[in-house]
C-alpha cells in the first residue's frame, strides 16, 4: 500500500500569496541565494518577469500596475 504522501506535507505547507508562491520557486531554483533571483539571466523561464515580486519587463525596469 502507498502512502499518501499529498496529506503528510499538506500539514507543513504554509499558504502563500502568489507573489510569495512565485519568490520561493525562484530562490528554490537559484539555491537560495537573492542576489541570484535578482540577476537572473534565464528570460525564457515564465516566472521571470515577476521573480522580484513586482512585475518587470524584459528590460529589467519595473511596470506599472494598471489603472
Amino acid at each position: 500500500m502507498a502512502m499518501k504522501k499529498t496529506s503528510a506535507l499538506r500539514g507543513n505547507l504554509k499558504r502563500r500569496t502568489r507573489a510569495q508562491a512565485i519568490r520561493a520557486k525562484c530562490l528554490d531554483c537559484c539555491c537560495d541565494y537573492a542576489s541570484e533571483v535578482r540577476e537572473c539571466h534565464i528570460k525564457e523561464c515564465p516566472l521571470w518577469i515577476y521573480r522580484m515580486s513586482f512585475e518587470v519587463d524584459y528590460n529589467g525596469s519595473k511596470v506599472s500596475p494598471r489603472g
